[in-house]
C-alpha cells in the first residue's frame, strides 16, 4: 500500500526520522509498547549503510584486541537472539577461519586467549565450537588458500541486511506503526511541548505533531540536527568499501580472514550465495553522503589482498562483479586507527525539547539500541517501564513473517505439495517461504493463474516475476533500484545487474506502480547509471556502457 495524505496520522507519540536498521528497530520497539508511531525516511528504506554492510551478524572478535569487551558481550547476546529466536529464516551460522601468519597476528590471538574468551562469552554452540587447525588440515579444507602453518576458527552469522530491515519494518507495521519512505521535512518547530513537522511526499504536504522526536538518521544525524534547529552532535564518519567477486567452486562455505597488503588490516572473504564479498576497507570520510563509492585504491587493496591469500582461486580482475561502499557513524574516540574504533552506541536526550538522538552502533545490536532508546522515551513521557512479559517480547519475538524454523519447514512442505508443479528450476518455494512466510501462498496463487510468472528469471537464482510483483504491492517500492538492490539482492548476485531481463521486469511491475513508457525508460536508465557509478573505479571510463546493458569492464 502506498501511503496517501489521508492515511497519515495528524498526531503521534513518537516520530522516528530514519528508515535504516536503527530507526526501523526503534519503530518496532515503540509500536510493541503501544505508542503511536510514525517513521519517515527521506529516501528508500535501508538506502544508506544498512544495505551496504558485510552481511554479517557478529559479536566482534577483533574488538577484543583493542580492549572493547562490553561491545563484544552485547554483540554476542544480540547475535544469538537474532539467530536462534528472532530471525532464524534470515540468519544462518557462518564459520570463520583465521590463518596464522606469525608476527602479523596480535599476541593475544597467538595464545588463543582471545578466542577462548570469545567462546566463553557465547551462550550458544549447538555442536559449533571454536578451535584450531594445523597446516595439513588447512590445505585439505581450503585448497585455494596459500599454505599457512596454523589457523583458528570461530562462529558468527550471516544475513541479508536489507531484508532484515524490511522484516523489522513489517513487524513495526503489524504492531501499528505508520511508515513512509521518500518523505522529506520542509519545516520543523518545537513549541508547547510538541514538535510540529511539515512533511512532503510526492508533491503532497501535510502537518504532523509528535510528543517525542527521535533522530535515528545514522551518518546524517548532525545534518538532521541542523535541519531541526538544534546544536549538531559530533560524529566520525568511517567509510567501508567492498568488492563482490565471482565465487569459485573450490572456495567452500566458510568465511576466511586475511590481512591487507597495504596496512595488515584484517579483511573478510565471505561466501554469499554465488558471490564472495571481500572487505572492508576502513578510512575516515568527509565527502558527500549522497554519493559514496569505492575508489580505485580501495578496490586494488581488496583485490590484491585476496589474490595474495587465495592464489588457487583463479580470480582475475574480470571476476569483480560489483563494488560498493557505505559510511558508518562512529562516536568520536580520539586518536587511533579506524580499525580500532569501537562500534558502541550512545543515546542523547534533550528533555527540554523532547528530542532523542541515537549515535553509533552496528547492524547486530539494532534491537538493543532500540530498547534502550524507547526506555528513555518512556521516562520522557512519564510512562512506566515495560513489565517482564512485554520486555521478553521485545527481546525475543519473531520478526515478520513470524514463523519458527519448524513452521517454515512445514509450510514449505505443504506449499510444495500444492504448487510444486507450477514452478521450475531453483528452490523458488523454499525461498518464498523463508522470506515471506504465509504470504508465499499469495505469490504462488498468482503463479498458478499465470504459470510463466513462477519461472526463475536468472539461472541458479530463485527470483521470479511473481515475487517482484508481490514486493511492489506490499513493500512500498517506488523505483526499480528499490526492487533490485534492496527488496532483493539481484543487483549484487546477477552479472551486469541482470540487465538483459530488466525490461521484462519493468513491463510486469509498471501497471502496479503506475509507470508510463517514459517512466519505465527512466527507471532502466537509473539502474544502469547506479551500476556504472559503483563500477567506475574498476572500469575503463573510455569504454561507455550501453543504456540497455551496463557492461562490467575491469582493468
Amino acid at each position: 500500500m502506498v501511503l496517501s495524505q489521508e492515511t497519515m496520522p495528524g498526531k503521534v507519540d513518537c516520530l522516528v526520522l530514519g528508515g535504516g536498521i536503527t530507526g526501523v528497530g526503534i519503530a518496532r520497539d515503540a509500536a510493541m509498547r503501544g505508542l503511536a508511531v510514525l517513521l519517515v525516511e527521506s529516501d528508500d528504506f535501508a538506502s544508506g549503510t544498512s544495505h551496504l554492510t558485510s552481511k554479517v551478524i557478529h559479536g566482534g572478535l577483533r574488538y577484543l584486541e583493542h580492549g572493547h569487551i562490553r561491545p563484544v558481550i552485547e554483540g554476542i547476546i544480540e547475535r544469538d537472539r537474532l539467530l536462534n529466536q528472532m530471525a532464524p529464516n534470515l540468519i544462518r551460522p557462518l564459520k570463520f577461519v583465521m590463518p596464522f601468519e606469525g608476527h602479523r597476528f596480535p599476541k593475544w590471538l597467538l595464545t588463543l586467549c582471545g578466542l577462548q574468551l570469545y567462546g566463553l562469552l557465547e551462550w550458544y554452540h549447538r555442536g559449533r565450537t571454536s578451535g584450531a587447525m594445523l597446516g595439513v588440515r588447512l590445505q585439505q579444507d581450503y585448497p585455494t588458500m596459500r599454505p599457512h602453518p596454523f589457523a583458528v576458527s570461530f562462529w558468527d552469522a550471516q544475513t541479508n541486511d536489507a531484508r532484515l530491515v524490511m522484516a523489522a519494518l513489517r513487524t513495526a507495521q503489524i504492531e501499528g506503526a505508520t511508515i513512509c519512505n521518500y518523505t522529506s521535512i520542509s519545516e520543523a518547530r518545537f513549541e508547547n511541548e510538541l514538535w510540529t513537522l511539515r512533511l512532503k511526499r510526492h508533491q503532497r504536504e501535510w502537518v504532523v505533531r509528535t510528543r517525542v522526536l527521535i533522530n535515528a538518521t545514522g551518518p546524517w544525524s548532525p545534518l538532521t540536527a541542523r535541519l531541526l534547529g538544534v546544536e549538531p552532535m559530533e560524529l566520525t564518519w568511517v567509510k567501508g568499501s567492498h568488492i563482490v567477486l565471482r565465487r569459485p567452486r573450490a572456495f567452500g562455505d566458510d568465511a576466511l580472514i586475511m590481512r591487507s597488503v597495504r596496512d595488515l588490516r584484517p579483511l573478510w572473504a565471505i561466501p554469499w550465495h554465488n558471490r564472495l564479498i571481500v572487505g572492508s576497507t576502513e578510512s575516515r570520510y568527509t565527502g558527500d553522503l549522497r554519493d559514496i563509492r569505492a575508489t580505485t585504491t580501495e578496490i586494488d587493496d581488496l583485490f590484491e589482498s585476496f589474490v595474495r591469500t587465495f592464489p588457487g582461486a583463479g580470480i582475475t580482475r574480470s571476476d569483480i562483479r560489483c563494488a560498493y561502499a557505505g559510511v558508518r557513524p562512529i562516536i568520536p574516540q580520539g586518536r587511533g586507527s579506524e580499525n580500532s574504533l569501537s562500534r558502541e552506541h550512545r543515546i542523547e536526550v534533550d528533555s527540554s525539547r523532547r528530542l532523542a538522538t541515537i549515535l553509533g552502533g552496528k547492524l547486530t545490536t539494532f534491537r538493543r539500541m532500540a530498547e534502550q532508546t524507547i526506555d528513555k522515551v518512556d521516562r520522557l513521557l512519564g510512562r512506566r517501564p515495560p513489565r517482564s512479559a512485554l520486555r521478553g517480547r521485545l527481546r525475543r519475538a519473531l520478526l515478520w513473517p513470524g514463523l519458527s524454523a519448524m513452521e517454515i519447514r512445514r509450510l514449505r512442505a505443504n506449499l510444495t505439495r500444492v504448487f510444486g508443479g507450477s514452478v521450475r528450476g531453483a528452490d523458488v518455494i523454499g525461498h518464498l517461504v523463508r522470506h515471506y512466510g504465509w504470504d508465499a501462498s499469495l505469490v504462488l496463487d498468482e503463479v498458478a493463474r499465470q504459470p510463466g510468472l513462477g519461472d526463475p528469471l536468472f539461472e541458479g537464482m530463485p527470483y521470479c516475476l511473481a515475487e517482484l510483483r508481490y514486493l511492489c504491492r506490499t513493500e512500498k517500492v517506488n523505483h526499480l533500484i528499490d526492487l533490485v538492490k534492496r527488496r532483493t539482492p539481484i543487483y549484487f548476485l546477477v552479472d551486469n545487474v541482470g540487465f538483459e531481463s530488466m525490461p521484462l521486469v519493468v513491463k510486469q511491475v509498471a501497471p502496479i506502480l503506475g509507470w508510463n513508457e517514459e517512466r519505465q525508460a527512466d527507471e532502466l536508465s537509473a539502474v544502469a547509471a547506479e551500476f556504472r557509478a559503483d563500477m567506475q573505479a574498476c572500469a575503463d571510463s573510455d569504454l561507455p556502457m550501453s543504456r540497455q546493458q551496463p557492461e562490467t569492464v575491469c582493468a
